[in-house]
């Protein structure tokens, strides 16, 4: 193998890069990303990113390290079209690049729901440095935040624009917040939450229109018929994988690009990871990550498959959420819990919860400023613990004691 292309340059295409070159590849490896700035990692952006004096953002590669990785940063360049039988690929400059193998890391965009007067300029989203830096400069005291969609993103934007003093209120046409989460606990607590600290939480309601109010404000029209006067509108309405290319191309492609546990799509010279790709699964759902962890480990993986060390990836879903003061953070699968358990003694602001499945294994683990059960749990769930439940309803008993100790 001589060459490796990377369309994409964020999380995933970094530490592909970085692992290629670590495990000895010597060829020519170029990264093409359609920023202008160098790979980042994503949280910071709904998080530090929209404080006022952000710190500069951490990249995981700076600009002066790509030339001692020996990796051709293409900046604000993107793979327009892929030809697989030339194995070859156009770029947005109109440059063509040969490839031996073709990573694509290209992760998402944001979903805009086809609603008049969404394309406005107090419309914003978040996934890029671009959009935070923008969003930012709009989240001031007094201002009046609408935010729409209940999920992670839309929640962290509404507490920090409440940290900001802003007048907040978010809507979710949905039953509960973070519905996709599964997880009926979390969505109570999580609307408690965002309630006691201001938030106008307006569930099971839609916008339908976004019209001019006056000079600098807009009206959003709710499916109720009310509506409510904003200066700031942010939608948080999930993402779509940018995998328009693979599609082109031909790949096997299902909300995603599909590949198997190495990161290898339908073509065997092709490989993704990240946002962008779908993990086939055992059951035939297909599993895709939106997650730091994921594009991480992933991208470890393709470039470990890459360097003929194939790793079967088979990841335990790690999530994490910063909100106010509180730390939400999830591991495993809530799909296939049986039975919901909570650790006896938790208070408002410490929280541990369990998901078994029908054979009693801990599946999935949900803890609020809970760190050390967190870690107790991830081991537990790639260990398929079993629960001593006497242990485990003794709140004196360490948490480690009840599950990791039953494993095996």
């Amino acid at each position: 193998m001589k060459s490796v292309v990377i369309a994409g340059a964020g999380q995933a295409a970094a530490w592909v890069a970085r692992t290629l070159r670590s495990e000895g590849f010597a060829g020519q490896l170029v990264m093409c990303g359609a920023e202008s700035v160098p790979p980042y990692e994503r949280p910071p952006l709904s998080k530090e990113q929209l404080v006022p004096g952000a710190a500069d953002m951490a990249y995981l590669i700076r600009p002066e390290e790509f030339s001692a990785l020996g990796v051709e940063w293409r900046a604000a360049t993107h793979v327009e079209r892929i030809d697989r039988a030339a194995r070859a690929v156009e770029l947005s400059s109109g440059e063509w690049l040969k490839y031996d193998a073709l990573v694509i890391a290209t992760g998402g965009r944001a979903h805009i729901p086809p609603i008049p007067g969404f394309d406005r300029d107090c419309v914003h989203t978040l996934r890029t440095l671009d959009d935070a830096r923008r969003l930012r400069d709009r989240l001031l005291p007094g201002r009046r935040v609408l935010v729409v969609g209940g999920g992670w993103i839309g929640l962290e934007v509404a507490a920090a624009a409440v940290r900001r003093g802003a007048a907040v209120t978010l809507v979710e046409m949905g039953s509960n917040l973070c519905a996709r989460s599964g997880v009926q606990d979390l969505s109570t607590y999580l609307h408690d939450l965002h309630v006691s600290n201001g938030v106008q939480v307006r569930l099971n309601t839609r916008v339908v229109r976004l019209d001019t109010h006056a000079e600098g404000s807009y009206t959003a029209e709710f499916d109720d018929g009310s509506s409510y006067v904003a200066d700031v509108v942010v939608v948080g309405a999930g993402l779509v994988p940018n995998s328009d290319m693979a599609i082109q191309a031909g790949l096997d492609c299902d909300r995603g690009i599909l590949v198997d546990a190495t990161g290898r799509s339908s073509d065997p010279c092709i490989f993704a990871a990240g946002d962008v790709a779908v993990l086939r699964t055992a059951d035939g759902r297909g599993e895709r990550l939106e997650s730091w962890q994921n594009a991480q480990d992933q991208g470890i993986a393709v470039a470990q498959s890459l360097m003929g060390k194939p790793t079967r990836y088979e990841p335990l879903p790690f999530f994490w959420s910063t909100q106010y003061d509180e730390l939400i953070q999830m591991t495993g699968t809530a799909h296939g819990v049986a039975e919901w358990l909570m650790r006896p003694g938790g208070s408002g602001t410490q929280q541990t919860h369990l998901g078994l499945n029908g054979s009693g294994k801990v599946v999935f683990g949900l803890c609020i400023n809970a760190p050390r059960d967190i870690r107790v749990l991830r081991r537990s769930i790639a260990e398929a613990a079993s629960l001593d439940r006497s242990r485990f309803a003794d709140s004196a008993v360490p948490l480690a004691r009840a599950v990791v100790a039953a494993a095996g």
